[in-house]
């Protein structure tokens, strides 16, 4: 299995390499560790190396830290993105629940780094909350886009849109919450091929662990609950998700 998007830096060395330990006997074999702002840029471009085989990165600055994507912190996002390991760009987006920065930054910096990931031939890793109008207004005019649409809460109609898009929709272990209606109309309705499982680690932990820091080797858990809302076999569930993340992050880049 894979987990398609897990934070990794948010825990210190030794406890990381335990959870990859962890990971590996529930048969989670790779893990994308996102990146979300200067505080954890450098870590992560330095975990496929810490790590070894299984862990690849995305780069990015997150929507809470837009306002700190100055030149400075730009040239050097653009210098680690030939480290090995470097899959995607990400996690960027938009986020006007918390408002961590002010949404004109936020749309900047989402502009610039679409653009940023297009030129270097990567996909991207987005994050969305609350800002789904800007969200579809950012994005539309780049159709079509490489990438994936990670904890997507926006339902069927919102799947459709990202798919339009050519967009991958991540599933994480908000699926298994009873009232997550419209998380669960997201995991009926995404074509199996545009489909991806996460963790989000260490957030949102699956039921019935809710509460607890969240972990790679939950993402089985996650995968239970899609392949049941999907009524599919979790081994076809499985063997479809890890192919769409190779096809989506270990493609050849292009440019």
């Amino acid at each position: 299995m894979t987990d398609s998007h897990a934070h990794l830096a948010s825990f210190d060395e030794a406890t990381r390499r335990e959870l990859l330990r962890e990971a590996r006997e529930e048969g989670v074999q790779r893990v994308l560790v996102p990146a979300t702002g200067k505080e954890d840029l450098e870590v992560v471009a330095g975990l496929p190396e810490e790590l070894g085989d299984g862990v690849v990165v995305a780069l990015g600055f997150h929507p809470h830290q837009a306002s700190e994507l100055d030149t400075g912190w730009k040239a050097r996002l653009e210098k680690l993105l030939a480290r090995p390991g470097v899959v995607a760009v990400g996690e960027i987006g938009l986020d006007y629940h918390y408002l961590n920065s002010p949404a004109e930054d936020q749309l900047r910096a989402l502009a610039w780094q679409l653009d940023l990931a297009r030129e270097a031939g990567l996909p991207v890793v987005l994050h969305h909350r609350e800002a789904w109008e800007d969200f579809l207004a950012v994005l539309g005019p780049r159709k079509p886009l490489s990438g994936v649409a990670h904890s997507f809460t926006e339902g069927a109609e919102g799947v459709e849109a990202m798919h339009e898009l050519g967009l991958f929709v991540g599933i994480s272990g908000v699926v298994t919450f009873p009232k997550a209606a419209n998380v669960h109309a997201a995991a009926r309705a995404a074509q199996l091929s545009m489909l991806l499982v996460e963790t989000d680690a260490p957030y949102l932990a699956p039921v019935p662990h809710r509460g607890k820091p969240n972990r790679p080797a939950w993402v089985r858990l996650v995968a239970e609950k899609v392949a049941a809302l999907r009524e599919v076999p979790l081994d076809e569930l499985e063997r479809a998700t890890d192919g769409n993340f190779t096809a989506l992050f270990a493609a050849p880049r292009q440019g």
